[in-house]
């Protein structure tokens, strides 16, 4: 494991039966990671791996295996394979289920072309009662805010 910028041992897990195993707080260690990229980073580039590289990340830092994630997501091993390796671009119901299998929540938002920060952000939870992702607002716009466009 990496360990994150100006950080010795990793954090433990707020999760007793994941601390018990030895497991690190992987979403302490995902924010640090992602603040270091985000002060790092000028621009975007794309992965190589499309998609595949979140559900990649999903995995690696829950410490799931491919067989295991699979399992818990109602898929095969083998379709885990093709979407962390860009093989295979999976709808969105197959990226929440995944995601969710993993303990995690699907985030999107959105952003101007080449900005570095999202103005809206929301996770995408499953509906249990039709089926369908509802969207649950993380930050959005205040109208007060104003037009995109200043």
């Amino acid at each position: 494991m990496t360990p994150i910028v100006g950080s010795s041992d990793p954090p433990p897990n707020p999760d007793p039966a994941l601390a018990a195993r030895g497991l690190p707080d992987y979403s302490a260690l995902l924010a640090a990671e992602l603040a270091a990229a985000a002060a790092e980073t000028t621009g975007s580039t794309p992965s190589s791996l499309g998609v595949g590289e979140l559900i990649l990340s999903a995995r690696e830092l829950t410490g799931s295996s491919q067989r295991t994630l699979a399992s818990r997501a109602g898929t095969s091993q083998g379709a885990v394979t093709a979407i962390e390796t860009g093989n295979r671009l999976p709808t969105i119901r197959s990226l929440m289920r995944l995601v969710e299998a993993a303990g995690l929540e699907l985030v999107v938002g959105l952003r101007k072309p080449g900005a570095e920060v999202p103005i809206v952000i929301g996770a995408l939870v499953p509906n249990e009662a039709d089926g369908l992702a509802d969207y649950v607002p993380i930050r959005a716009l205040s109208p007060f805010d104003g037009p995109l466009d200043r």
